[in-house]
């Protein structure tokens, strides 16, 4: 049996929106499109700008050893308490358990298999993440976000310490550029900002999104946090690289989830891996990571990225509707 980790309690907070539907965008969408594109340009200039000046700070402590924010205030965050809706199991099984302790790789594909068992349509959260922009390490952000699985939509809504856009919305293979690349709409933060540009679209591998986020918008949400979980294992595993370690029971929102910690021979000056340490949780009962922490250094001092998902919700509803760049409420 592994050791417990210490709990983390997450506030939980539902600020999702809805919109109109999709004949506005087939109506007015490339008059838009045309119109907003012109005014991309000069409009995304500033909006990168201001959000490295404001908000790549870098947070330490007393004794100068940076200090995530993100797992020391989390108890101070305000809570609009709901219910959650378990489309799976509400129990931890002991099968899962003895796996996670015995082979956590073997582990994280059974995880895999049961997601894509899961009847679960859409969800939505409260997504908290800090990140290393830069030299520094970004305030604590909040967004409420919804996910569609099929086609795979993301729209996130900053509620709290927004970088260049305090809105974002893809929907996969709908919207891309003259290249091909993909793209998504994004509402600029700051009044002055949304004055010039109320909408603008940039593409989600560009070197704005790299230089904004360390994780793009199609890596978003519990399959695709456990691909990328899954990916990178399996690379360390085949070169002989892969230290995966079961570290014992935690909890995210008050849900026991299993604790994992993977080491890899991280350099921070290529690609081949992401950190040198990654503490992650897999919720116990729904077996999808709720929780990331990603390090540069294998003793965990180093933070590069930390996102944790609460307040989840399964099977919102979510439809066309609900991704329309050009409707009102976005």
């Amino acid at each position: 049996m592994g050791r417990r980790v210490r709990p983390l309690f997450v506030s939980i907070v539902d600020a999702a929106k809805s919109g109109p539907s999709e004949s506005e965008d087939r109506q007015n969408g490339m008059t838009n499109q045309r119109r907003n594109m012109g005014r991309a340009g000069a409009a995304t200039g500033l909006l990168i700008a201001a959000a490295w000046g404001l908000h790549c700070q870098d947070v330490r402590t007393a004794a100068g050893r940076e200090e995530p924010v993100l797992t020391a205030r989390i108890d101070g965050l305000a809570s609009v308490p709901l219910p959650t809706i378990e489309p799976v199991a509400s129990r931890p099984d002991h099968t899962s358990q003895s796996l996670a302790e015995s082979d956590p790789v073997a582990f994280l594909m059974h995880c895999r298999d049961a997601w894509g068992k899961n009847t679960a349509r859409d969800y939505q959260c409260l997504f908290l993440s800090q990140e290393r922009i830069g030299d520094g390490l970004t305030p604590v952000q909040e967004v409420a976000a919804r996910v569609r699985r099929q086609p795979f939509s993301v729209d996130m809504t900053w509620l709290k310490n927004p970088m260049a856009a305090k809105r974002a919305m893809y929907v996969e293979g709908k919207w891309t550029d003259a290249r091909g690349q993909a793209m998504a709409w994004f509402k600029p933060a700051g009044a002055l900002l949304e004055l010039v540009a109320p909408r603008v679209q940039q593409p989600i591998h560009g070197p704005r999104a790299k230089a904004a986020a360390r994780r793009s918008m199609d890596q978003f949400g519990f399959e695709r946090t456990l691909g990328l979980i899954i990916k990178y294992t399996q690379l360390a595993r085949d070169a002989g690289q892969l230290d995966l370690r079961y570290a014992g029971t935690g909890a995210i929102d008050d849900r026991p989830t299993y604790v994992f910690e993977r080491y890899l021979p991280y350099n921070g000056h290529d690609e081949s891996y992401p950190d040198a340490l990654l503490r992650f949780h897999i919720d116990q009962a729904w077996l999808v990571p709720t929780a990331c922490f990603s390090y540069a250094d294998g003793k965990g001092e180093q933070l590069l990225g930390a996102y944790v998902m609460t307040a989840v919700r399964f099977d919102v509803g979510l439809g066309d509707a609900d991704y329309d760049p050009h409707s009102a409420s976005f």
